[in-house]
C-alpha cells in the first residue's frame, strides 16, 4: 500500500473519529439540558395550573378542574396525563380514560420532598415525566402532571439528522483535504523513491527535482549531492581500475612475450638453415617453399594472437561465450605451457551467453590461467571446467595440480600487491576479484595440498 494512501486513509479515520465522539458530546449535552428544560417547563405548568385550580380544589368543584384541565391539554399538547388530590390525600380528579392505575398516588408523592416533585417513570406508553406540586404550601392537595418524552424525542432525532449531515459533509470535506494534502506530501517523497531506483541502476550523476522547503527538499539536495559524487567516484574508479588492468596486462605481456620470442624462435631457425643452404645451392624446391610458409604462417599466428591481447579496449558490454573466449586464452598461453610441461584438460559444457565486458573477462581468464600455471613450476595438469548453476549462474573452473596455497595466506589471496613471487605484481587475483564484481559476480577458491581450484562465477542474462 502506497503512503499517500495510508495517510489518507489515517485521516479519514480520524475525522470519523472526531466526528463520531463530537456528536456524541452534543447529543449528550443536548439530551440533558432539553431534559432540564423540560422539567423546569413541567414545574412552571404545574404551578400554573395548581394556581389556577386552588380554589376549585378548595371547594371540590369538580367541573372547574375538569374544564382547567381541558384547556390545559389542548395548549400544551405533550401533556398524557392530569390527576389532583384532595384535602384527605385522596384522588379527586383524573384524565385517564380508561381508569387510573392502582398505585397512581405512589409514583411520586411530593410529601416526601420539600419543593416539586419530578420523576421519571416507564410506562407502556414510553418515559414520562411526573411534575408533582402542592397546590398550597403546607397543605396535602396535590397535582400531578404527566409530560410525555415525545416531543423531546422528535427534537433528538432532528438533532441526529442534523448532526449527521453535519458529520458527512465535515468527513467529505476532510477526505478531499486529506488527499490534496496526503499527494501533496508524498508526491515528492515518490520522487525520491524513483530516484533512488535511477541510482541503483547505476544511472549516477542525475538530478532530482523536488521544490520543497522542508525536510524532503534536504533529503533531495543530499540526494542530489550523491549522485554527482558517485558519479565522479566510478569515473575515478574506473579510470584508477583501468590503470590496474593495463598494469597488469603489461606483466602479462612481458611473461607472454617470453614464451613467444621461444615459439617465433623455432621457425626462424627452420627459415635460416633454409636459406644459408639457400646460400650454398641457390634452388629450391617446392617442399623448402611449403616450410618456409608454413614457418611464417606460424610466426604470423603467434604474433596475431599476441597482439589481440596487447590491443587496449574501451569498456563496452556485449553478449559473451565464455567457452570460445576460456580456448583462445588456452591459445594464447599454449607456448607456456609447453615449455612448463603442463598438459590442459578441458571439461566444457555448452554455456549460454552472459553480459559483460570482452576484453575485462578475457583478462581476468588469462589472469586464472596464468596463476594456475605459475603454481606447477615443474609441470602439472590444468583443468579448466565450465557450467551452469540453478540456471542463474555460468561457472568456470580453473584447476592446478600444484602445492596448494598455504592456510595462513588464503585471506590475502584477493589483497591488492599481495604476491609471494619475486617477480609478481600481487595485482593479479585482485583484478580478477575487481572484474567479477564489476560484472554482478563473484571468484572464490578451494585449495587443498594436491591442487587449487578458482571458480570464476558470472550471472546469466536475465
Amino acid at each position: 500500500m502506497k503512503l499517500w494512501v495510508k495517510i489518507f486513509l489515517l485521516n479519514v479515520l480520524l475525522v470519523l473519529c472526531l466526528g463520531i465522539l463530537v456528536g456524541l458530546a452534543i447529543r449528550n449535552m443536548v439530551f440533558v439540558t432539553l431534559r432540564d428544560e423540560l422539567g423546569r417547563q413541567g414545574i412552571s405548568i404545574a404551578g400554573n395550573f395548581a394556581d389556577r385550580i386552588a380554589v376549585s380544589t378548595l371547594l371540590e368543584d369538580r367541573y372547574d378542574v375538569e374544564e382547567a384541565a381541558r384547556e390545559l391539554t389542548v395548549t400544551e399538547k405533550d401533556i398524557e396525563y392530569i390527576f389532583v388530590t384532595n384535602q384527605d390525600g385522596r384522588l379527586f380528579f383524573h384524565t385517564f380514560p380508561n381508569g387510573h392505575p392502582p398505585d397512581l398516588l405512589a409514583w411520586n408523592p411530593v410529601s416526601q420532598v420539600p419543593g416539586p416533585s419530578v420523576r421519571l417513570l416507564t410506562t407502556e406508553k414510553g418515559l414520562l415525566w411526573d411534575v408533582g406540586v402542592r397546590i398550597f404550601e403546607g397543605m396535602i392537595p396535590e397535582v400531578h402532571i404527566g409530560i410525555s418524552e415525545e416531543h423531546l424525542a422528535r427534537r433528538l432525532t432532528q438533532l441526529r439528522l442534523i448532526v449527521i449531515a453535519i458529520m458527512a459533509v465535515v468527513t467529505m470535506i476532510g477526505c478531499a483535504l486529506s488527499y490534496g494534502v496526503s499527494r501533496h506530501v508524498t508526491k515528492p517523497l515518490a520522487t525520491l523513491v524513483q530516484f533512488t531506483k535511477t541510482l541503483s541502476r547505476g544511472e549516477f550523476g542525475q538530478q532530482v527535482r523536488v521544490h520543497a522547503r522542508d525536510e524532503v527538499g534536504e533529503l533531495a539536495v543530499t540526494f542530489n549531492t550523491l549522485s554527482v559524487n558517485l558519479r565522479d567516484n566510478r569515473e575515478k574508479t574506473e579510470e584508477t581500475y583501468r590503470q590496474l588492468l593495463q598494469t597488469e596486462k603489461l606483466t602479462a605481456l612481458g611473461r607472454l612475450a617470453a614464451g613467444l620470442a621461444h615459439e617465433i624462435r623455432n621457425p626462424l631457425t627452420s627459415i635460416k638453415a633454409l636459406f644459408q643452404a639457400f646460400r650454398n645451392d641457390p634452388r629450391l624446391t617446392k617442399e623448402d617453399i611449403e616450410v618456409v610458409l608454413v614457418a611464417v604462417n606460424q610466426m604470423d599466428e603467434l604474433v596475431g594472437k599476441f597482439l589481440g591481447f596487447a590491443r587496449s579496449d574501451n569498456f563496452h558490454s556485449t553478449d559473451l561465450y565464455l567457452n570460445p573466449l576460456l580456448k583462445q586464452v588456452l591459445s594464447l598461453v599454449q607456448f607456456q605451457l609447453r615449455k612448463q610441461e603442463i598438459e590442459p584438460v578441458l571439461d566444457l559444457t555448452k554455456l549460454p551467453p552472459v553480459k559483460g565486458d570482452r576484453a575485462m573477462i578475457r583478462q581476468a581468464l588469462l589472469n586464472l590461467v596464468m596463476n594456475a600455471a605459475e603454481a606447477m613450476p615443474s609441470g602439472g595438469q590444468l583443468t579448466l571446467v565450465s557450467r551452469v548453476i540453478d540456471d542463474e549462474m555460468v561457472e568456470i573452473a580453473v584447476r592446478d595440480s600444484g602445492a596448494g596455497i598455504p592456510e595462513k595466506i588464503r585471506d590475502k589471496v584477493f589483497d591488492p600487491f599481495f604476491t609471494t613471487k619475486p617477480e609478481g605484481t600481487g595485482l593479479g587475483l585482485g583484478i580478477v576479484y575487481n572484474i567479477a564484481q564489476l560484472h554482478n559476480g563473484s571468484v572464490s577458491f578451494a585449495s587443498t595440498a594436491t591442487g587449487t581450484t578458482f571458480f570464476l562465477r558470472l550471472p546469466l542474462q536475465s
